[in-house]
């Protein structure tokens, strides 16, 4: 019996090693008081509506994985419409939230001022609809919210080696089609739960402000203010200037309190008001304005205010 033999040959190229990377997704989670908006629907009595100014609540659910994270009803007030409003709500969602979603007051064209958690995983804590009752008027108030989701953008790397044993790597998409490497700054293995390069809360910035009033012209609301003020000072120049505080709330669950001061503050006299620093005294609270009693008023207002600008 005779013949030949041949050597036995691998297929090539061979893919030696095949790994799942991916740029993590993110997603926001929003709720807002304008009625249906893309970040959130706010209701009264079941139908979408503006909230606005609703000093005496009892808040009682908010549903965060199918449970109320609400210990007990508990009674609360919300401010005047715009950011005073949402700075309050983000007061109460951040002092109950078990998960840390660092609600803060953003800003976007679709939706204008509403309340955005920091960016959380693709998938993850079910957010769900706050519920309170005006104790005045009996309605019920609610906020559903509403989320933007960017999913993961997942790659295969293959390792491959060729008939003459050179070894190279190329990338494939979801799709399975060959793709530029993406940026290593920006990826990570599959398995790892992180959100690299996402900001978890939009960069924060105090900007200072400062404005002159003669006469018997008027500051305005400070509370009205189109951003969160953290301090305010007024520097009376001359003349004498009416200062005027209100406001209106609870403290530890109790009935809320109301209260009005109104007092002229002559010249030569310098007044300051600022909170605390922490991560619930984001902003002042109240109504306070600054008006000149005569023509020959003359007064400075200076503040510090709490912007946000959005992160990448």
């Amino acid at each position: 019996m005779s013949g030949t033999s041949a050597g036995l040959s691998i297929e090539c190229p061979q893919t030696i090693a095949s790994e799942c990377w991916k740029v993590p997704g993110y997603r926001y989670v929003t709720y807002d008081n304008s009625a249906t908006t893309p970040c959130g629907i706010s209701a009264i009595n079941g139908t979408p509506a503006g909230i606005c100014d609703r000093p005496n609540l009892k808040f009682t659910s908010w549903i965060i994985n199918g449970r109320n994270v609400f210990a007990a009803p508990f009674n609360d007030g919300l401010d005047e419409c715009g950011t005073p409003l949402l700075s309050d709500l983000c007061a109460v969602l951040n002092t109950w939230d078990p998960f840390g979603g660092s609600w803060i007051t953003a800003v976007s064209d679709p939706c204008a001022y509403h309340i955005r958690s920091r960016a959380l995983p693709p998938t993850g804590t079910d957010y769900g609809v706050i519920t309170a009752v005006d104790n005045d008027t009996g309605e019920t108030l609610t906020f559903a919210p509403a989320e933007v989701v960017v999913p993961d953008q997942v790659f295969r790397r293959l390792t491959e080696v060729d008939c003459d044993g050179q070894t190279t790597q190329r990338w494939l998409n979801d799709a399975g089609v060959t793709v530029p490497a993406p940026d290593p700054k920006q990826i990570v293995e599959c398995s790892v739960q992180t959100v690299p390069d996402v900001r978890t809360s939009p960069t924060q910035r105090v900007r200072s402000r400062i404005k002159r009033f003669t006469g018997t012209a008027t500051s305005g609301n400070i509370d009205s203010f189109p951003a969160d003020v953290q301090a305010v000072t007024l520097t009376v120049l001359a003349g004498a200037v009416r200062v005027q505080a209100a406001g209106s709330g609870s403290r530890n669950g109790g009935a809320p309190t109301t209260y009005a001061d109104d007092v002229t503050v002559p010249a030569g006299v310098t007044l300051s008001w600022g909170v605390d620093g922490d991560s619930y005294d984001l902003a002042l609270d109240g109504s306070l304005i600054f008006t000149g009693t005569a023509a020959g008023a003359d007064f400075l207002v200076h503040w510090t205010e709490h912007a946000y600008t959005d992160g990448d």
